[in-house]
């Protein structure tokens, strides 16, 4: 049991090691900047149409779990889980173009009762858009890059020992998902927003231990420990990010692609976070996780986790 729950997280993983890019993110002073000065006389607006407004901000939290179930086999599972996150954005608005980018970095490893750690996240990204600015809906170019930092681990039976036997599976690059786009984003609520780029080119690599032999001969390269595929498009990508008073913050980052209407052909990556700042730098976190990826598997992959912790902000 404990070697399968291993293999499973091992995939969990890898299901979640390529997270979804974020889009543009408008800073609320800009957006009021920019309508006070739309309302002001035409000898006010010439000398500050170059202007523009940038922000940064850096956010980073350590967290750990608890949990303790019992599933419908009778079987007591418990676990510990540590996870640490990055996130740092990036903003340039201005009255005719603008730009938001984006790195985020996640790794965690959880441990069952009498067992080792296990890696159960992680996460390299770095999402970059331009785009024109002066209405709600505007033109934007992407370039998402996203993969994961250390091997996963890998159970396979070996004969001749008779049981399970862990190996090493990918690591940096392996897998890696990288996509250019090309299409149009509408912002909300100052610093949200939702990108569809019509136009999509993706450029991914697969293990070659956990790839579906249904894809295995669809590759355009094979590498020595991996298939490399390329697909052309439809991408929507969201960039939530909402604060509830002093207190509560939605963020959610999401991507969806396809190049058709069958299981096969779609991709789905699915981030929501959920934070509750308690005291000071201490916060409560609710973070939903959903991923649908047929190079690997064709169910869909889901994790819920509530997570306390410490976390640092900075904002400029």
């Amino acid at each position: 049991m404990k070697k399968s729950a291993r293999r499973m997280h091992a995939g969990l993983a890898l299901f979640f090691s390529i997270l979804t890019p974020g889009v543009a993110q408008l800073p609320e002073d800009a957006v009021v900047a920019l309508d006070t000065l739309q309302t002001e006389g035409d000898t006010s607006i010439a000398p500050v149409r170059n202007s523009a407004f940038i922000t940064s901000s850096l956010y980073g939290s350590l967290s750990a779990s608890y949990a303790a179930s019992d599933n419908w086999n009778g079987q007591d599972l418990r676990n510990f889980a540590l996870q640490g996150n990055l996130l740092y954005n990036h903003n340039r608005f201005a009255t005719t173009h603008s730009h938001s980018h984006q790195a985020m970095a996640d790794l965690g490893y959880q441990k069952f009762v009498d067992s080792t750690w296990v890696k159960s996240l992680d996460r390299l990204q770095v999402n970059l858009l331009w785009n024109n600015t002066g209405r709600k809906f505007n033109s934007s170019y992407t370039v998402a890059f996203g993969t994961q930092f250390l091997p996963a681990s890998f159970a396979a039976y070996d004969i001749e020992q008779d049981k399970l036997v862990d190996h090493s599976v990918g690591g940096f690059l392996n897998p890696f998902t990288l996509q250019l786009g090309y299409g149009g984003v509408f912002t909300f609520w100052g610093r949200s927003s939702i990108n569809f780029a019509f136009a999509t080119v993706q450029i991914s690599s697969s293990p070659k231990e956990l790839t579906s032999t249904a894809y295995a001969d669809a590759n355009v390269i094979e590498g020595k420990k991996a298939y490399y595929f390329m697909n052309y498009g439809f991408s929507i990508a969201t960039a939530i990010n909402k604060q509830f008073g002093g207190h509560v913050q939605w963020v959610n980052n999401s991507r969806f692609f396809g190049n058709g209407l069958d299981r096969d052909h779609v991709n789905l990556q699915f981030s929501n976070m959920v934070v509750v700042k308690l005291w000071k730098y201490l916060q409560l976190r609710f973070d939903t996780r959903l991923a649908y990826n047929p190079l690997l598997n064709y169910k869909m992959q889901f994790r819920q986790e509530v997570l306390i912790g410490f976390f640092y902000e900075r904002n400029k």
